[in-house]
């Protein structure tokens, strides 16, 4: 079976970052505790990577978040003037380590960025490649395939190859909830932009069936049980288990 195969061809609408991160805004601000729509349970280092996942996602499929693309440049600016420092960790410093404190501190920001004006918009420093899309409509009608979920776990595993530590250019701090986080958004687009990755799925199962991965953990901790404790070894070992099954998988059966 091809990897392509329930993977739609035609172009579909893709929904921008910023509208899911308000819709989760709007679960966290109606429940007095999660889990919530799309994330779970607030954690403010899988919220990042969700979001860096969901992103990916979005440029795979050839789409343009208009004037979104300022968010985490205005972000930047607003709230650290030291620079450097991803926004998990700055504010769960100034909620003092409380995740559902910086998760809504975040999407509280995603609002406000989605309220300023054209001129404040135009005023951010902009350092893309082109024109300041200050005044720019999104384009989200996909103009490439999408990608298959364990295609960009194998471009990730290509990317870092033996080089320890090189995870780290790819979801930052080197903790198994950040990779999870990633693996989230990037199916979440997938699936908003009407993209059936039922590869992904089998994988999972296989995972279960043929690693023998106890299906009541969670994915973290299941990688991290197997590692003892080391979460660079742990998400190591899920891209190799991840190449594994696409060897596996994808391999045409011989001709008789």
């Amino acid at each position: 079976m091809s990897p392509q195969s329930n993977l739609p061809a035609t172009p579909r609408q893709v929904v921008a970052l910023l509208d899911v991160l308000l819709r989760i805004r709007q679960d966290v601000q109606e429940k007095r505790t999660g889990p919530y729509v799309y994330i779970g349970m607030a954690d403010a280092a899988r919220l990042s990577t969700f979001s860096i996942g969901y992103t990916q996602c979005m440029c795979s499929l050839g789409v343009h978040e208009g004037s979104d693309v300022l968010f985490h440049d205005w972000l930047e600016i607003l709230t650290n003037p030291q620079r450097g420092r991803a926004w998990d960790g700055r504010f769960l410093d100034e909620c003092g380590g409380d995740h559902e404190c910086a998760v809504r501190k975040y999407l509280d920001r995603v609002a406000e960025f989605r309220s300023l004006s054209p001129e404040a918009l135009a005023a951010i420093p902009y350092h893309g490649q082109g024109a300041h899309p200050w005044n720019q409509r999104p384009s989200l009608l996909s103009t490439n395939p999408p990608v298959p979920t364990l295609d960009m776990l194998l471009e990730a595993r290509q990317a870092i190859g033996d080089v320890e530590g090189r995870l780290a250019m790819i979801i930052g701090d080197i903790k198994v909830q950040r990779m999870a986080g990633l693996i989230d958004g990037y199916r979440l687009c997938l699936e908003l932009s009407g993209t059936r990755d039922e590869e992904y799925a089998r994988f999972e199962q296989w995972l279960h069936r043929e690693k023998e991965l106890p299906p009541w953990q969670t994915r973290e901790q299941s990688l991290l049980q197997a590692s003892h404790g080391d979460h660079e070894k742990a998400i190591r070992g899920f891209l190799e288990n991840a190449a594994e099954f696409v060897r596996r998988s994808r391999t045409p059966f011989p001709a008789v």
